[in-house]
């Protein structure tokens, strides 16, 4: 059985962790936003973290986001990262962002 799960914050100078992947789970990352409601141009950091590998893989690495714009990745058929247990997403911003985030978590196999 699958669910389908939205995950957001309010992101600061600080990573901060988004959604991890339970155990026993998997998941299917779909859909990143990236929303910027300050009123100047900022960057932010995206990281997806390999449990299995212990790695820190960036997604996005000091991307500017225009003053209230947004940014999205995914969100079309077939588009997403898979995700085993204990992985997780984080993310921070040097200006009032908000990112939003949906996965499609599954049972696991193992």
């Amino acid at each position: 059985m699958s669910t389908k799960i939205s995950a957001g914050a309010a992101l600061t100078g600080t990573l901060q962790t988004l959604y991890t992947v339970p155990d026993y789970k998997d998941a299917e990352w779909v859909l990143l936003y990236i929303t910027n409601t300050s009123g100047s141009n900022g960057s932010v950091t995206v990281n997806y973290y390999d449990a299995s590998e212990d790695a820190t893989l960036p997604i996005l690495s000091g991307f500017t986001v225009t003053a209230k714009e947004f940014f999205t990745v995914g969100g079309e058929f077939n588009e997403f990262i898979y995700m085993k247990s204990g992985d997780y997403i984080e993310a921070s911003a040097t200006q009032s962002m908000t990112m939003l985030i949906s996965v499609i978590e599954n049972n696991s196999n193992v």
